[in-house]
């Protein structure tokens, strides 16, 4: 096992407010917060601050914007400890920010102005890899996720999709790109067109695995995570939590099973131990504040409170 090791990360880094009401309405009115709250976000950054936060070695690969909202970003990730060498501020460019809606119940509703640094060419990301033990690529920056896959690959790093929602185009891109896909449930459907329903997604990860992928899942909330692997298809239950916010918990996910491919878990411990580090997130409120440290997700796996 690799001693503290380092996960890379590649994509989004952004900025996050995050609005708390009783319900998000059901048609367009005026609603009033209980709270409003800054944070950091972004799939790939909120992976890296919850790997620090699990024991391991972050280094976030992105691009920001010049304005005050990257200046915030960074900022903060290096508060988390994420090393941020290779997050690069592209002059004239727009950081991504996004309004979040969390109702009582812990759902939530996001709204997302994507910025313009991301369409900036992508750097040679290869420097960024050296010393690494895995690699974490979200799609928000698929240039720069298709060039770390390949230098992840002839470097014999492992390296995993977080597969949530984009363009099919991208995703279809990607996917046999990398050597761990996970899939979100809505991710899955926008990839092979339909849901991932028990008839259908066993066959389709199946697929990528006989092309070539070590994993192939779909993460599916309280319903557990189905994922194919060369022994078969499993479907693994989620640890059962009473949810107070769901936000953030997909990005925890796939930090904490990257972490533990670093670690050199074996497939099945790496995806419990992801599922363990979701859950915990779901107990708490509080965005990046609520990321689950290594001694609350080992309480989890070893099944005490």
């Amino acid at each position: 096992m690799a001693s503290n090791p380092l996960v890379v990360c590649v994509g989004h880094a952004a900025l996050d407010l995050i609005y708390r009401v009783d319900a998000l309405p059901a048609r367009p009115t005026k609603v009033p917060a209980q709270s409003l709250t800054m944070s950091g976000g972004g799939m790939a950054a909120n992976a890296a601050c919850a790997i620090v936060r699990l024991g391991g070695r972050a280094r976030q690969v992105g691009s920001i914007g010049d304005d005050l909202f990257g200046g915030l970003v960074i900022d903060e990730l290096r508060r988390y400890g994420v090393d941020v060498a290779h997050l690069r501020r592209a002059a004239g460019a727009s950081t991504s920010v996004s309004s979040i809606v969390v109702e009582a119940s812990g759902e939530r509703l996001i709204v997302n102005h994507r910025g313009s640094a991301l369409d900036a060419t992508p750097p040679d990301v290869t420097p960024a890899l050296a010393g690494a033990h895995a690699l974490l690529c979200d799609p928000r920056w698929p240039a720069a996720s298709r060039a770390a896959f390949a230098a992840a690959r002839a470097a014999g790093i492992p390296s995993v999709l977080d597969a949530d929602v984009a363009d099919p185009a991208i995703l279809g891109a990607l996917v046999p790109l990398a050597g761990h896909v996970v899939f979100s449930e809505p991710g899955f459907a926008r990839w092979a067109g339909h849901a991932a329903d028990a008839a259908a997604a066993p066959a389709r990860l199946a697929e990528l695995v006989d092309g070539g992928c070590a994993l192939a899942a779909v993460t599916l909330g309280e319903r557990g995570v189905v994922y194919a692997t060369a022994r078969g298809v499993t479907q693994m239950p989620a640890f059962a939590v009473d949810a107070v916010e769901t936000l953030g918990a997909g990005d925890v996910f796939h930090g904490a099973y990257a972490l533990a491919l670093a670690e050199r878990a074996s497939l099945d411990d790496a995806l419990r131990f992801a599922s363990a580090a979701a859950a915990q997130k779901c107990r708490r409120a509080g965005g990046r504040a609520a990321l689950p440290d290594r001694a609350a997700v080992e309480a989890c796996l070893a099944g005490t409170p």
